[in-house]
Order: structure tokens, then sequence, then C-alpha cells
């Protein structure tokens, strides 16, 4: 009888967690396959969440299991559970926000677009955009060129080229590169809308920036986060050019997606050229390759979540008023993503945890970790609902304003977007108190009120005027 509970404990719980991670798995499948234009606009979001739970779950089932970064073994237990829950909120609010009929209502077939109004026969809009653009991507590449060695060829890790040779536009691009593939994203999609073929040049111009990239030392997460920002606006377009050409729209989505799929092959060699190359030259690991493979993909990312699980949830060990104060008042470095330093401050020695985030590096993790230090076990739930609610209603905005071409608004919204992304993704929340989040909030609704009227000014021409007449 004792012998079989205890055999039944470990059981049970594998059980429970291997049944709340495929739970989560299929519905994020259903997504790719049922609503792959949904699952283009949330890729970031779905990618980053299913392997997080997968190694979570690894953790579960497998462990104890030695993790190299904490120096401690991990596991078993049934974490996966409320990291699941709390994936599914996420996942429910964006099912809800993006319902089908909501969707459908989000293209005029009025011919309010804005390409419908603008006068043929002037520069447009895309060509402004690709000119800037160019101008950026040509002048990033000669800047490789002539400042020092490329980091691919002389063997330099990514964060050592920054910090002893990266010139300014290298430095603006790690700040501000995954916004310009979604404003490149953007342009490449739009003629999609007007039943036209995508504007290749764009996508010649992000397929520069992977390269450069590549070329300059990084590997996964760069490569992977920026493919998901240039992806999103071709979804967010999907949708809108299957309401504008219901008999058109499920053939062009189809080649458009066997593009993507094509390219994403390409991205997917090139990320594993890169991620040996790095193990086996830069690092010289190569013997060890496996094991550190193991670790990065099955380990490290759920690692930080077993360590809020145990203290939150199995030992109810956590201080609301402690994590804000680390979070919002006395972080170690306010520049940069305090979540992820409030962690490793309590999972590793304090001197550790402070050298490591000195050195520019950070473990993976924090969402939906802040949210549980922060509320707890059970007000952690109710500020993964709250951020989820956000987040995907801001995302149906961000999709309006790019199917209805409201380029201006795109652009001041983008730096917010990103910021709410990368909450979901990485736990990140200082930003939200600093000023210059609210000086984009407040930039970014004139431009919107600004851009509205400008376009009622294109479909009503006489509103205007007429409403000078009636003053």
């Amino acid at each position: 009888m004792t012998a079989s509970g205890v055999d039944s404990g470990p059981l049970l719980a594998a059980e429970l967690s291997v049944t709340a991670g495929v739970a989560f798995l299929a519905v994020a499948l259903w997504i790719a396959v049922k609503r792959p234009w949904l699952g283009m606009i949330f890729f970031l979001v779905l990618f980053a969440f299913a392997w997080r739970l997968v190694s979570v779950l690894y953790i579960d089932v497998f462990g104890p299991l030695f993790s190299e970064q904490l120096a401690l073994e991990i596991g078993p237990g049934i974490s996966t559970v409320p990291i699941a829950v709390s994936q599914g909120i996420v996942i429910i609010a964006l099912l809800f926000s993006f319902r089908q009929q909501r969707v459908l209502r989000l293209f005029s077939r009025d011919g309010s677009a804005l390409a419908s109004r603008l006068p043929s026969g002037r520069f447009s809009f895309a060509d402004l955009a690709f000119l800037a653009a160019a101008l950026f991507v040509v002048a990033l590449c000669v800047e490789l060129l002539l400042r020092g060695p490329i980091p691919l060829f002389a063997g330099i890790e990514r964060f050592d080229y920054t910090r002893l040779y990266g010139g300014s536009l290298h430095r603006r691009l790690l700040e501000w590169g995954p916004m310009l593939a979604l404003q490149l994203g953007i342009f490449f999609a739009i003629p999609l809308l007007h039943d036209r073929p995508s504007d290749r040049r764009f996508g010649a111009l992000f397929g520069t920036l992977i390269l450069y990239l590549f070329l300059a030392g990084h590997r996964f997460s760069s490569l992977y986060v920026y493919s998901a920002f240039f992806v999103m606006p071709i979804g967010a377009v999907m949708v809108g050019g299957q309401a504008k050409f219901p008999s058109q729209g499920n053939g062009t989505s189809r080649k458009v997606l066997r593009y993507l799929a094509a390219a994403g092959v390409v991205l997917l060699l090139l990320i594993a050229i890169a991620v040996t190359y790095s193990y086996v030259v830069v690092r010289g690991e190569g013997g060890e390759i496996l094991s550190k493979l193991s670790q990065r993909i099955l380990v490290q990312q759920g690692e930080m979540w077993w360590m809020t699980y145990e203290r939150v949830f199995l030992h109810n060990e956590w201080s609301g008023s402690h994590a804000a104060y680390k979070l919002f008042i006395a972080p170690f470095d306010p520049a940069r993503n305090t979540t992820m330093q409030f962690l490793m401050e309590l999972a590793l020695p304090l001197q550790r945890a402070h050298r490591i985030i000195a050195l520019g590096s950070a473990y993976a993790g924090g969402w939906p970790e802040v949210f549980f230090e922060l509320g707890g076990p059970i007000g952690g739930f109710v500020l993964v609902a709250l951020s989820a609610i956000i987040f995907s209603e801001f995302m149906f905005l961000m999709t309006r304003c790019i199917i209805q071409e409201r380029f201006a608004t795109c652009f001041f919204l983008t730096p917010i977007m990103f910021a709410l992304s990368i909450t979901i993704v990485s736990g990140m929340v200082n930003s939200f108190i600093q000023v210059t989040f609210l000086v984009k909030v407040a930039v970014a609704l004139v431009a919107y009120i600004t851009e509205d009227r400008w376009r009622l000014s294109l479909i009503l021409p006489g509103h205007s005027a007429g409403s000078e007449k009636e003053a």
C-alpha cells in the first residue's frame, strides 16, 4: 500500500503536467493550422510559449535535472500546470479579441482604404519608406566593413563585437531592429490588400538585415525575433485580403504561406549554421555541443519558472512589495529588463547574479514569473489576465491600423507594441513607468487623431471647408 502510494504520486504529477502541456500545444497547433493568419500575428508569443512549456514539462517529467546556470537540481513537480493555465488565459484573450465576426468587420468594403483615395502618379509612401530603409541598411553594411573584423569570420561573440567595434548604426539596429522589421513587413504586405504582388523590395531589405545579423555573430534569438516581427503585418494583411477578395483570398493566402514556408526553411538552415559555428568555433565547445544544446533547449527555458513555482506555489515565499521595490524603485540596472535581474538575484548568489548582469547577459524567462512574484499564487493569475487583455486588444488595434493603411499611426504605435510584446515574452514591466513610454503613448495618440482627420478629408473633401463655413 505504501509502495503503491509512493509510486503513484510522481506518476500522477507527471500525468497532470503532460495533460496540461499537451492541451495547450494542441490549441496552439489548431491556431497554426486553422487560423494561420492569427498564428503569424502572434508567432513571437506562440513560439515562445510553446518552447517554454516544453522545457517546463521536461523538467517536471524527467527531473531532478542539473541546471548548469543555477548550479543545482530542479524538478520534478507539476509546475507545468500553472504556466499552461497562464498561457491559456492569453490564448483565450487573443481568440476573443480576434473572434471571426469582429475580424470580418475590420475591412471596410466602401473603398476607404488609403490607396484608393490618393491620386495616382505621385511618389508613394512605399517609395519613401524604401528609400529611407535602404539608405540605413546600406550605411549599416558599410559600417560593418569599415569598423573592424567581421564577427563571423573572426570568431568574435556578438556581445564583444558590440562592445569593442560596434558603431552607432549597429547599436541603433540592436535597439530598434525588430521595429524596423515590422515596418518592412508592413510595406512588403500592403499590396496584397489590393490584389497585387507583395513588394519584394522590402523583402530584399529584410533578407539583407538577416544576413547582416548572421555576419555580426547573432544566432537564434535575434533571427527569430526579427522574423516574428516581419511576419506580423503579413498575417494582418491576409485577414484584410480575405475580407476584400473572399473568392481569391484562400488562394492568395496559400501562395503566401508557401513562400513563407520556403523562406522559413532557409532561415532554419541559417540558424543551424550560426548555432553550430558559435559552439564549435567561437566558444570551442564542439565536444560538448549536445550537452550544451540540451541545457539551452530543454532546461534553461524553464528553469527560472521552476524557481518561481517552488517559491510561490510550494513554499508560499513571496512579497509583492519587495518585488515592486526591486522592479521599479531600486533595480540593479534600471536601463534594462529589471524582471530578469530580480529573478536572477532570487535564484543565484547576489554577487554572481550582478556579475552576469553587468556583462550584459540575462537568463531566459520572466513571464509569467513577474506577475506571481508580485501577486502570489492567486493574484498572479489576475495580473496575467489583465496583461493578456491589454496585449490582445492592442494587437487588434495594430491589426486594424495595418489593414486600413494608417502608416503614420502604425509607425508611432510600433514602440508601444514592442514593449507589450516583450512583456508577454520576457516579463519586462519597468518600461511602462518611464517618462519616454508615456511620451510615446501621447505621440501615438496625436498621430492617430491627425491621420484620422487627414483621411476623413480625403474621403469627404468638403468636410473641412463646410465645418469652417458653419463656424
